[in-house]
């Protein structure tokens, strides 16, 4: 399989206020429906984020996500549920129990050339110095380090 990685658009953050982060992605290479399934089929979320993952792929399933080594579990469950359209689900971190939960909400956008365009917003966070500190630190980082490697394993066009 060919990496997309050169070239596929940057991950870019959209503008937004401080209380959430939006950022976007294109996939040329797949449809909605197969962009929502690498973010709800175990086999295939694996291969790009976490190391584990235990889903239960339904609106109100829950979804456990592990990095084993570094003692990290990610837990939630799913608000939205509709394949190839959207996916929204809450975020909390074992290790971090005083974080809020966050939410992040997914949009699959057709393109007009084929493909998807991924829409990810994260939050809510509030003006304090720790939440904008999770904010950008944290999940901006995070996104635009496991957005390109899920860009990267897909093949081209």
């Amino acid at each position: 399989m060919e990496s997309s990685h050169a070239a596929a658009p940057p991950v870019v953050q959209l503008p937004s206020g401080p209380d959430q982060l939006i950022l976007a992605a294109e996939f040329p290479a797949l449809s909605p429906v197969q962009l929502f399934a690498y973010w709800t089929e175990p086999d295939l979320v694996c291969r790009w984020w976490p190391q584990e993952a235990h889903v239960e792929p339904r609106l109100g399933g829950h979804y456990r996500f592990s990095w084993p080594q570094m003692h990290w579990h990610l837990r939630g469950h799913y608000t939205t549920f509709a394949p190839g359209q959207a996916l929204a689900f809450t975020w909390q971190w074992d290790h971090d129990p005083d974080q809020p939960e966050r939410i992040v909400t997914l949009g699959l956008t057709p393109r007009a050339t084929g493909g998807t365009r991924l829409t990810l917003t994260h939050g809510p966070y509030t003006d304090s110095a720790d939440d904008q500190d999770e904010r950008i630190a944290h999940h901006l980082e995070g996104w635009q380090h496991f957005l390109p490697k899920l860009q990267e394993m897909l093949p081209l066009r």
